[in-house]
């Protein structure tokens, strides 16, 4: 990929205050959610992608990508089985570098397979850097990590080699989830973004409505995209962590802005009820047979 990683607007730390309330209403995937009503760190992004191995017991890593609107990965997918999706935590400031040169240092580097293990190291980077926040996707073979790194738990390995650039796949700053690697693979086809722009005191497409959203679907108001987006969700994981549902929903929408938190809860609370189904302490929700 061309595309440069552009850190000027990551210059100041991200507000990472614990949003106790949701992690006690059974949302700790949105433990780290900003306090702006339509705030959103795509960072988090890691957090959904921890979340679908808990509820699920693995993540795809292709899928992941394709709902986060980002091309699939060809070296995840080559690599099938024996692949190893690995989290590395830095500062946006560093991953500018990383992209260009990939991943070293004198001591080793540090990966987890453990997403929100490598984003307490983002969170920590950020703070002390004040250059923004970013986490690293790596894609190796198992044959690596188990031969050529040294395992401090676990979750956790350190690489005594440098990780060339071309095994870095995706990269996520504060303000986007970024397909970086050599080449994407044909499928899953990336969901498209939607774009709106505010006129009146209300956001309205950019395209004259309505506008396609699929082969058979369309939209004429973000509330029309935003529950056909939610159906598209659910449709796909079956039941969802509001994380997933939040993460993939910022990532598909522009501006972010256009979309508040208050509004997703409503939405979820309409299409799947108020669930009070939870799993690893996680509070689960699906469509309900009236919405379906």
């Amino acid at each position: 990929m061309t595309s440069h990683l552009d850190i000027s607007t990551f210059r100041q730390s991200a507000d990472w205050r614990k949003n106790r309330k949701l992690a006690r209403s059974g949302h700790k995937g949105l433990l780290y959610l900003p306090t702006g009503r339509t705030s959103w760190n795509a960072t988090l992004a890691a957090q959904a992608f921890s979340v679908r191995r808990q509820l699920a017991g693995e993540a795809d890593l292709n899928l992941w990508a394709a709902m986060h609107g980002c091309p699939p990965s060809s070296r995840y997918e080559q690599l099938g089985s024996d692949g190893l999706v690995l989290w590395h935590g830095t500062s946006a400031e560093r991953a500018a570098k990383i992209r260009t040169h990939g991943l070293a240092h004198k001591r080793g580097v540090w990966a987890a397979t453990e997403p929100s293990i490598a984003h307490s190291f983002t969170r920590g980077r950020s703070r002390a850097f004040r250059a923004g926040s970013a986490m690293i996707v790596l894609v190796i073979s198992k044959e690596t990590w188990d031969r050529k790194a040294t395992r401090e738990t676990d979750q956790i390995a350190r690489l005594h080699q440098a990780v060339p650039p071309d095994q870095i796949e995706y990269i996520l700053t504060d303000s986007q989830v970024e397909f970086v690697g050599d080449a994407p693979a044909k499928t899953p086809k990336p969901w498209a973004c939607a774009r709106f722009h505010r006129r009146g005191g209300k956001w309205h497409p950019q395209s004259r409505p309505p506008v396609r959203f699929d082969a058979q679907r369309s939209y004429s108001n973000l509330d029309e995209w935003l529950e056909l987006s939610i159906r598209r969700i659910m449709a796909l994981l079956g039941e969802a962590a509001a994380v997933e549902i939040f993460s993939s929903l910022y990532a598909t929408v522009r501006p972010t802005e256009a979309l508040e938190h208050k509004q997703i809860f409503r939405a979820i609370d309409r299409m799947c009820g108020k669930s009070n189904l939870t799993r690893s302490g996680l509070r689960i929700f699906a469509l309900t047979l009236s919405s379906g």
